[in-house]
């Protein structure tokens, strides 16, 4: 068969769940030659939630009763250095990771998609709920029709050679579609709970993984309020988050939130709810997908943490630096999570928060 005439060939990355599973279906209903490739991330504890013998078992199970060829890939060693590294380093240097970007840019449309392309396949797919389009001007990510379940905010980093050459078979179906079309199907995977937590987390929570997986001595420390009074002890600033409320362990007349980290001195600094509100950050390793910086200043809407809905902001440039400035106060800007610019549908870029004031 001539190259011309031959099918288009993808490889979808395939966990073992519902969404992966209804994306290899419907993909080769698409006319497409589908090899599914599960990805061994971390299995150094049987109860984790990622790569579990379970999920390879229904991955590799849902292939065969599809008819599509499978493997697994381990990228252990990858993960833990470039994932699980990244983590351990943000938390040592008081900033809030966010591991699911950046294993979404180095491995899932990174190392997976360079293995891909390297064995003569068109495309990478995955059960991502978001979408692309094409025009004139080039490639658009778009948010999925089904809102509840975007995932657009974590794909930020990617650029237009990459977007032509991935495929999000779900971004135009609703959860209930996507178990309703894998029950229909027969498909052992249609009731299987999603994942909520980050994959590599045991089930004693950070405190185990710090302790096993990542030497990470916690060490505890003074909480102080903003006025610089001692009120309380912390048992290592790695287990706290920006505008966390419960658990920081200091009773006052008041709510308290934790509202900075002074990482040199070891000191967890809170306040009242006012003292997480502000309306500037200024962010960094900017990502435009278009390939050029929009014209400034930029008139958009912007999400700083996954579960946040987007604001109104003006997104602007001082000298080297991108500013983001909110027509409102938004509360808990915290470095180290991804500021995501959005016009309507269309996610145009972001960067990491890197200050939560400009």
């Amino acid at each position: 068969m001539g190259k011309q005439n031959r099918k288009k060939s993808v490889i979808l990355g395939m966990s073992g769940g519902v969404d992966s599973s209804v994306s290899a279906l419907l993909l080769k209903e698409q006319g497409f030659d589908v090899k599914g490739v599960a990805l061994k991330l971390w299995a150094f504890n049987a109860e984790n939630p990622c790569c579990s013998a379970d999920d390879l078992r229904d991955a590799r199970t849902t292939a065969r009763q599809i008819g599509i060829g499978f493997d697994v890939l381990d990228m252990q060693d990858v993960f833990r250095e470039t994932v699980v590294g990244y983590y351990v380093s943000e938390l040592a240097a008081g900033r809030t990771p966010n591991p699911c970007a950046v294993c979404n840019d180095r491995l899932k449309f990174g190392l997976l998609l360079d293995y891909a392309l390297e064995n003569g396949y068109d495309f990478v797919a995955t059960g991502h709920y978001a979408r692309i389009t094409e025009d004139a001007e080039g490639f658009h990510l778009k948010k999925a029709a089904d809102r509840t379940k975007d995932q657009s905010y974590f794909l930020f980093t990617l650029d237009q050679k990459r977007l032509s050459r991935i495929l999000f078979p779900l971004g135009e179906l609703r959860k209930n579609e996507v178990r309703d079309i894998a029950r229909k199907a027969g498909l052992a995977t249609y009731a299987k709970r999603d994942s909520q937590e980050l994959c590599f987390l045991p089930p004693g929570g950070f405190r185990e993984f710090s302790s096993t997986f990542a030497s990470m001595d916690l060490h505890a420390g003074n909480i102080v309020n903003r006025a610089g009074t001692v009120i309380g002890s912390h048992q290592g600033l790695p287990l706290y988050t920006i505008g966390q409320r419960r658990g920081i362990g200091v009773y006052t007349n008041e709510p308290v939130y934790v509202i900075d980290k002074n990482v040199t001195d070891n000191i967890l600094i809170v306040d009242s709810a006012d003292g997480l509100m502000t309306d500037t950050c200024t962010i960094g390793t900017v990502r435009w997908i278009a390939g050029k910086e929009p014209l400034f200043p930029l008139k958009a809407r912007v999400r700083i943490r996954y579960r946040h809905t987007e604001q109104e902001a003006v997104v602007d440039k001082k000298g080297t630096t991108v500013v983001i400035k909110f027509d409102s106060p938004q509360r808990a800007i915290t470095p180290g999570q991804a500021a995501v610019v959005y016009q309507d549908e269309e996610i145009l870029g972001g960067g990491w928060i890197e200050e939560e004031r400009g």
